[in-house]
């Protein structure tokens, strides 16, 4: 009797309530959206290579700023190696910044303007994955929802998109308070890209100015496969910071150039 009473007393987790949070974090994350686009900030880059030993050895860095160019992010190059770019790099960026911005042009007046490739959606986890709340973590002093998302048994993939969403497990940590992301993890599991399985990838996310939540570090630990005998292996730190609010309706328009 005391083990039923027990029993009984446990939280009854399984897939429909992580379902929910899932669908209360897909809410969150449309209206955090308007707020976050808002945001220029600073993006750190620090490259490692593994050694034969497995031990990382650092063999690149370079700095961006983020800005927005003709209503998209852009990355522009600031320093690489620690160094501050010369006058000729600072050109090049320039140039690079000015076909970049004319690209987008052209591509909005042909109506193929695209700012992002989907890789997966909260809505792919919900209709492609098998989602399991697995308990609670309390991560920087806050309460999160830890879910577990496995591709779904048995499910055959429709086309080449879902063969490369599939290949993916995820792990996400959603506070509880305001049904945002805290910590996400993606394992490769299977074999559709170029990464190999157990490359994975991890953001964290805090709230910046009381507004929107942003992701402040990421790690990428990859093990590549572009063919038999080329299996590079390494990992990649970034850090995202100097948050400044930005008016994406007044987003950087560059004349064309004559």
């Amino acid at each position: 009797m005391r083990l039923l009473l027990l029993l009984a007393a446990l939280p009854l987790w399984g897939a429909d309530d992580a379902n929910r949070i899932l669908k209360r974090f897909a809410e969150a994350q449309d209206k955090n959206w308007e707020h976050a686009r808002q945001y220029a900030y600073t993006e750190e880059l620090t490259n490692f290579a593994y050694d034969k030993n497995g031990k990382p050895v650092q063999n690149g860095a370079a700095v961006w700023e983020v800005i927005f160019v003709e209503g998209l992010e852009y990355k522009k190059l600031i320093s690489g190696d620690g160094k501050p770019l010369d006058a000729k790099a600072l050109a090049k960026e320039e140039r690079k910044m000015q076909q970049t911005a004319e690209e987008r042009r052209k591509q909005r007046r042909a109506g193929a303007f695209h700012p992002t490739v989907s890789t997966g959606s909260i809505q792919d986890l919900l209709t492609l994955f098998d989602n399991r709340l697995l308990g609670e973590e309390e991560i920087r002093g806050r309460k999160a929802w830890i879910i577990e998302s496995t591709p779904r048994a048995g499910h055959v993939p429709a086309n080449r998109r879902e063969k490369e969403i599939l290949s993916w497990s995820h792990k996400l940590w959603i506070d509880e308070a305001e049904n945002f992301t805290l910590k996400t993890a993606d394992t490769v599991i299977g074999d559709h890209i170029y990464q190999k399985p157990g490359s994975t990838t991890t953001f964290e996310f805090e709230k910046i100015n009381d507004d929107a939540w942003l992701p402040v570090r990421q790690s990428d630990d990859f093990h590549l496969q572009f063919a038999k005998f080329i299996r590079p292996s390494g990992r990649s730190d970034y850090q995202y910071s100097k948050f400044r609010k930005f008016d994406v309706q007044s987003t950087i328009t560059m004349e064309p150039s004559k």
